[in-house]
């Protein structure tokens, strides 16, 4: 006789030495996602006022300010990098953040050149804590031990990935059954770890976390001061959405509260209204600061609130679910929340092997710091990256760089505003993209762009 669900999963994450707390948090999703959860009307949100959506300042003087005011609290602050992820959306299986992202460091790499120049420049030691999952965990270390370096890590929870139609766990026998239960346990992965009461009893109060993957994101001390003006306990870094983003998740006030609204939150019938990008104007950047008293009393009084999301794959032949939850959803938690809305340079996310071409472009540049800023060369009329496109006949993981490319980090795309290609292309090195370029090469032919081309807005085949 099938064991009842909650004993099954129960005993499946027995299995793995999981903490009967994350057990039952577990259970907690298992049963909210076995109840039809209502869609939430659009006609019950609204955008955020000015009061709630914070800008940068335009005067400079009161930007030096907050700057001076973030500098001197930059003592109690510690950067949380989430490295959970594998390079599975870009065609690998290796954790994303020992890969290599710009001038042939990897993303870790790059991070802690981030800490070691704040550390250089104003003589404070800031914590970086890394949030690993099962998958990423010793592949990192072995990366950081390697490097000689400091870090804090967390690990985590695993949860059993579910059967679509009855909500039991997969069994396989491998690793194919567990997955991470998305960003959103950053939370009570850091009380459960006790990491969350170490660093306040050593005086930490402000997290900034950020996706590894997102090499713009980096302490800076003015928004430290903006949190501190407001009283802000979270902060949430939106900027301008594009229709890129529209399926992006969005900040809304909804019964007087600021929350993260996702699309899968809204009824299908309603999406096109979802991504309206003229009602629904910012996006969520994925980069949040937390005051970790304010977040302290409410895992204390039980008041984290963070809406599932149901991830469906198929996994060898089965179709299954993934419960997970966002880590932005805990805005709706916190009765001081903000949003803030910055530029685009402070988002540059590496999703596909497209965005990790145009990351190691003259696109970008890192600075002094170890920041990821524009290219001050590329013109202000061009986006603020190109739009590049690769078919799945041209390149569909790094791996296959060295088959397409001579050295791909030499392709110009400074003053380019779009590219395509599919086919069987080869780029020699020093090619310079300008305009829109589209480049489709049929079946049965091949093409090789010379060293030292420059392809101007046309079709190329």
């Amino acid at each position: 006789m099938p064991l009842p669900l909650e004993e099954s999963v129960r005993l499946k994450m027995r299995t793995r030495g999981i903490s009967e707390a994350g057990i039952e948090s577990f259970l907690r999703m298992v049963h909210q996602a076995g109840r039809k959860s209502p869609y939430i009307p659009l006609d019950e949100v609204c955008a955020p006022s000015e009061e709630l959506l914070l800008q940068i300042p335009e005067n400079s003087e009161a930007f030096s300010q907050l700057e001076e005011a973030g500098e001197a609290l930059l003592k109690k602050a510690v950067v949380i990098k989430l490295n959970g992820g594998r390079s599975t959306t870009m065609g690998g299986e290796v954790p994303k953040g020992i890969l290599v992202a710009k001038d042939g460091m990897s993303y870790l790499e790059i991070i802690l050149g981030q800490m070691k120049a704040i550390r250089n420049k104003w003589a404070i030691d800031i914590p970086l804590v890394l949030m690993n999952s099962f998958f990423t965990q010793a592949p990192t270390m072995e990366v950081i031990n390697q490097l000689g370096s400091s870090v804090r890590t967390i690990e985590q929870k695993q949860v059993p990935r579910l059967l679509r139609d009855s909500l039991a766990p997969l069994e396989t026998g491998t690793d194919d059954d567990w997955a991470p239960p998305g960003h959103g346990d950053v939370y009570e992965s850091l009380a459960e770890s006790g990491l969350l009461d170490e660093l306040l009893s050593e005086g930490y109060q402000w997290a900034f976390i950020s996706n590894v993957d997102n090499l713009a994101a980096n302490l800076e001390p003015w928004i430290l001061g903006l949190i501190r003006k407001h009283d802000a306990g979270f902060l949430m870094e939106v900027t301008d959405r594009t229709n890129e983003d529209r399926k992006g998740g969005t900040l809304v006030v909804r019964k007087g509260r600021l929350e993260l609204l996702e699309i899968a939150q809204v009824d299908p019938a309603s999406s096109l209204e979802f991504m309206d990008i003229d009602r629904f104007r910012v996006f969520n950047t994925n980069n949040v600061w937390i005051d970790l008293i304010a977040l302290r009393a409410i895992l204390d009084q039980g008041l984290l609130k963070l809406p599932i999301i149901q991830n469906h794959k198929k996994i060898r032949g089965a179709d299954i679910v993934q419960l997970e939850t966002a880590m932005g959803s805990a805005i709706g938690s916190f009765p001081r929340a903000r949003g803030l809305k910055v530029n685009r340079d402070r988002f540059f996310p590496t999703k596909k092997v497209e965005d990790l071409f145009v990351l190691q472009s003259d696109v970008c540049l890192l600075d002094s710091m170890y920041r990821l800023k524009r290219n001050s060369s590329r013109p202000a009329s061009l986006s603020h990256v190109p739009a590049v496109s690769f078919g799945p006949d041209f390149l569909d993981t790094p791996l296959k760089m060295p088959e397409r490319f001579e050295d791909s980090t030499t392709i110009s795309l400074l003053n380019a505003e779009s590219l395509k290609v599919s086919g069987p292309v080869f780029f020699e090195r020093d090619v310079k993209i300008e305009g829109n370029v589209s480049i489709e090469v049929p079946p049965g032919k091949t093409l090789k762009i010379e060293r030292g081309a420059k392809l101007k807005t046309g079709k190329y085949s």
